[in-house]
Order: C-alpha cells, then structure tokens, then sequence
C-alpha cells in the first residue's frame, strides 16, 4: 500500500542554517512516497564497500539503497520549491560512506545562488550547505580517500571542497561550457569532462597539469580512471540529454 509521505520534514533542517537570503516555503509540501522514484535517474553513486547505491532524480529526492538486495533504505529530501527548484543533477557518496552530497537546481528560488546539500546517511539529516555557487551542478565526486569533494557547474567550471570542514580550498573558472564528468584517480589526481570539447588532468594538489581535445568527439561527457590509474575511459555524446539550464540568463539561474 503506498504511503503518503509529508514532506514538511525537511523544514526542521532550517534551523541548522542562517545563511539562507531568503527562507524556503514554509507551507508543508505533500508528496506520494512510493517506493521508487517518480521521475528520471540522473546520477547514481556507491560508496568503497559497495553496500550502498546513492540515486538523484528530477522528482526531488536522493534515495539510497541496499545494492546487494535493491531494498530502498531510505530516502533523503532536499529543500523543495515550486517548479524546477529542489531537483537532484549529481549525488556523490563519501567511500566509507557516511555522507551523501548532492546538487542540482538547488538554493536558486530563495539564496539567489546554487548549493551543494550534505547529508549524514546514517539518520538522513541535512548537516550542512554549501553556498554560492553561480550555476547549477551537473556532477559531484568524492575522492577515493574521501578527503575531497569536486563539483562540476552548469557554467565556470569546478570547485573542489575539504571533506573535513567543507570549505573551499580550489576552483577552476577556465571553462568554456557545462562540466559534466569528474573523476577522481586512487592517487588524488582529479580528471575532468566539459562540453568545451576538453579533457582536463589536474595533479593531487589541483594544478592543471593538462589540457587536450577530446579524441573521436567534440563532447565529452563522462569518464572514469582504470583501477591503476594509467588511462582514462571517455563517454562522449551527440545529444544533450541532460538539461541545459546553466546558460546565459536563463530563467532562475543567476546570471
């Protein structure tokens, strides 16, 4: 039997914020809680011990569940507002699994700018914020120490976050289009996808440290390190599928 879930529980959350430019709806938001997600999956992550599978969808939520059984365990809930606010572009999962970030047209209808939303996994709770980001996330990733948090933007490249107090410690605005693949290598080199056509290796203290065209297509959009860390696999795409909000002054996101 389906449950009628009230989503009026993520307004306890605010009381852990006072950074917020202007306060989310505070009328309770009534959603149908089935079980599954009610819209596309656009990013799924699992964490070092591969217990976990993480799941962020355009209907509002993260889910995360078990990935032996694919029993849901729990389902994570943003701040939501009306039309596209509160949908989910990027979840990432720290690798021992204890946080869950997550991203996408988030913060933009009452902070005026894009957030990253951290949650404990353990009791699902929203423990921290992190503000100003000028466009929508379009990915997140941990590294595989889980000392750092990278996010790829709709526009103005990358940041890249201390896992330990969230701050930001590096960011790379040298970008000509969306950022769409991250991925981080067992040694800390971070490599990255965007729709500029280029392919950017960064070293351990993220240092550009090269710059290439991406071979066989103009738009790269995903990517991942083989185990030793000696190649790159790279996805490539003749459509966009995912949503091109992060562009010039489109409505709702800052320009």
């Amino acid at each position: 039997m389906k449950r009628v879930a009230c989503i009026a529980a993520f307004l306890m959350f605010f009381n852990l914020f006072s950074g917020f430019a202007s306060e989310p709806p505070t009328e309770p938001i009534l959603r149908i809680e089935t079980g599954m997600h009610t819209a596309a999956i656009w990013s799924i992550a699992i964490d070092s011990s591969e217990r976990y599978l993480v799941t962020g969808s355009y209907d509002k939520t993260i889910k995360v569940w078990d990935l032996q059984s694919g029993r849901l365990l729990k389902t994570l809930r943003p701040p939501i507002g009306s039309g596209d606010e509160g949908k989910i572009y990027a979840v990432a999962i720290s690798p021992d699994g204890r946080y869950v970030a997550a991203g996408g047209w988030t913060g933009i209808e009452w902070d005026n700018s894009v957030c990253i939303y951290i949650f404990d996994l353990a009791t699902g709770t929203l423990i921290k914020k992190l503000s100003d980001l000028p466009n929508v996330i379009f990915q997140l990733a941990y590294s595989t120490d889980g000392s750092y948090l990278a996010a790829g933007l709709g526009s103005e490249g990358i940041r890249v976050y201390s896992a330990d107090t969230y701050s930001l410690i590096k960011e790379d605005t040298d970008y000509g289009e969306s950022v769409y693949g991250l991925a981080f290598s067992q040694d800390g080199r971070l490599a990255t996808a965007c729709l500029d056509g280029y392919l950017r290796l960064y070293d351990s203290n993220f240092k550009l440290i090269k710059k290439e065209k991406a071979p066989g297509g103009e738009m790269p959009i995903t990517m991942s390190f083989s185990p030793d860390g000696s190649k790159i696999a790279v996805g490539l795409s003749g459509v966009i599928l995912f949503p091109r909000q992060g562009h010039g002054n489109s409505p709702g996101v800052p320009a």
